[in-house]
């Protein structure tokens, strides 16, 4: 309703001179209004328009239509411009005839918004401290807009400034590199100059200090090399835990962001029994001698031993799967890269990341849950992957935490799952910006907080979640993603969509023609009409003055 009509004025105001027309009828009568945010009752209805306000919350008609019926009305005015987002599906209105509806639209002149839709970082944190943030901004109106300014800030300082070009109808992806000369982790803001409609202008997000995945390695007595734990040896980095399969903790196996299987004979039955407490990733290497019915129930997929094992190089269309995006900033087309020689087969469900050039699978991976395996032992006589540089990012990528948090949430999207440690039972949760303090619901279990956001929260930006002095986590909260999508249903569409349902109708706010409206009824010698005769006077009185001097 920021939207203006045909004489710039907000639509907002259109519907209060409306409103008022209706109320000129309705005297007396007892009046009940529901906004976005909720719904108040008024003995004087003048009194609403002083009180209305405009509201990023989104309202569905069908919800609209639920509160009605829930304090037993019969006749219900909407007012809005027949936004797309909000109005449809239409079907609780259709199927209630107990329910008179007049929806009054308003027309904006030019109905187009800018908003940052989407934004995400091209590398996984923690395998850089210098990343790439991408991000879009999507043009709901037809018409292409030049020189657009977007602004983007970390807490109070600008890291950069520049004009876009956003084609009508479409969502412009940006991009700007990050964490260069200060820490990556931090709270941001990015500003896209737009007017009208000005409530989503800007766009807030947090990136959290990367954690410190927890690696565990098991292997058998007879694995030797340590590949495994060079890599992951940075404490910085990782946290890593080494054992052989006789030594394990339950503890350790069930809390693993990557369990490593290296090299074992058998997979005992207490960590096949095990498997699903496992919420991390698993990363299988077989011994040559391997028992591969013990493998079966981890894996989640078929193994099997060739008769011949096959001899190979790694693909280099492998590094273009996925799984890689972001690693490789240029890529060596003259670097040689493993040797391998395929052991095992696989069969059923799965995917595969890396394959060498002569077709057989060497990394691959489950199709049902994140459970790896390398189809080789990592012994010298048969590969050179565990020495080769690509070693490293792989492990690397495997390393990187399941399910990372979201830079952004939105306001009105119900509960916000967040992993955190440190929170006891009965402890009092804050979200405070820098205004306000609110006490938010949350269930906490195995190192998650689900988080209720309080309805009174309404206002985008940063908030933190504090338990007395300590401050848990950064949250960005940014407006419901419907209300910027301010596209109209056409009259004709909506019309069509009421044929023969006598119970709704469809009216036009002429917002000029009801102004005009109400000054007339309001006194029915209005000065508007001695001002015109006044003017007539004058004219009349300069033309005779010209004509006879």
């Amino acid at each position: 309703m920021q939207q203006t009509d045909a004489k710039g004025e907000p639509l907002l105001y259109g519907a209060y001179s409306s409103i008022q027309a209706l109320f000129n009828e309705w005297e007396g009568a007892a009046v009940r209004v529901f906004d976005n945010d909720g719904q108040t009752e008024f003995s004087e209805p003048d009194a609403i328009l002083s009180e209305v306000r405009f509201s990023d919350g989104a309202l569905s008609l069908d919800d609209l239509i639920g509160r009605a019926e829930y304090y037993g009305i019969d006749l219900l005015h909407v007012y809005g411009d027949l936004q797309r987002s909000t109005i449809l599906p239409i079907d609780k209105a259709l199927g209630d005839s107990s329910m008179m509806i007049i929806y009054h639209q308003l027309i904006a002149e030019n109905s187009r918004n800018l908003y940052v839709d989407s934004v995400f970082l091209e590398k996984p944190i923690g395998l850089t401290g210098v990343n790439t943030l991408h991000f879009g901004i999507r043009n709901t109106g037809s018409e292409k807009m030049d020189n657009v300014l977007v602004k983007v800030e970390k807490g109070e300082q600008q890291l950069s400034a520049f004009t876009a070009t956003l084609q009508g109808l479409q969502t412009e992806m940006l991009s700007l590199d990050i964490g260069v000369n200060e820490p990556l982790a931090g709270n941001y803001k990015i500003s896209v100059q737009d007017n009208p409609v000005v409530f989503d202008n800007d766009f807030y997000f947090s990136i959290s200090p990367a954690t410190k995945p927890l690696v565990v390695v098991l292997s058998s007595a007879k694995s030797d090399g340590g590949y495994f734990e060079k890599v992951f040896s940075n404490s910085d980095y990782f946290s890593l835990v080494s054992n052989s399969i006789e030594n394990a903790s339950f503890e350790d196996v069930v809390n693993a962001d990557l369990l490593i299987l290296n090299g074992l004979e058998r997979i005992p039955s207490w960590l096949v029994s095990q498997v699903d407490q496992i919420d991390g990733k698993i990363l299988v290497v077989p011994s040559v001698s391997a028992d591969l019915e013990s493998y079966h129930p981890v894996l989640g997929f078929g193994l099997e031993q060739k008769r011949r094992p096959e001899e190979g190089t790694v693909s280099r269309k492998s590094l273009d799967h996925p799984f890689f995006d972001g690693v490789f900033s240029e890529k060596n087309e003259r670097a040689g890269l493993p040797n391998v020689k395929g052991t095992y087969g696989v069969s059923g469900f799965t995917e595969t990341i890396i394959s060498a050039n002569e077709g057989f699978p060497f990394l691959v991976k489950s199709g049902k849950k994140p459970t790896y395996v390398i189809t080789t032992p990592l012994v010298d006589s048969m590969t050179n992957f565990h020495k080769h540089a690509i070693f490293v990012p792989v492990m690397y990528l495997l390393a990187q935490p399941m399910g990372v948090a979201p830079m952004s949430y939105r306001l009105g999207g119900g509960l916000i799952p967040l992993k955190m440690d440190g929170v006891a039972p009965g402890d009092i949760l804050e979200l405070r910006n820098s205004q306000n303090v609110f006490i938010p619901s949350y269930r906490y279990s195995k190192g998650e907080v689900l988080l209720e956001l309080p309805d009174v929260i309404s206002m985008p930006g940063i908030y933190h979640l504090v338990s007395e002095n300590d401050t848990f986590k950064s949250i960005a909260l940014n407006f419901d993603q419907r209300e910027s999508e301010i596209a109209a249903i056409g009259s004709g569409e909506f019309e069509e969509m009421i044929q023969g349902y006598d119970h709704i109708r469809l009216e036009k706010v002429d917002s000029g023609a009801t102004l005009m409206s109400n000054t007339s009824e309001s006194s029915e010698n209005g000065l508007w009409k001695y001002a015109l005769i006044l003017a007539l006077i004058f004219l009349m009185a300069e033309t005779l003055l010209l004509r006879f001097t």
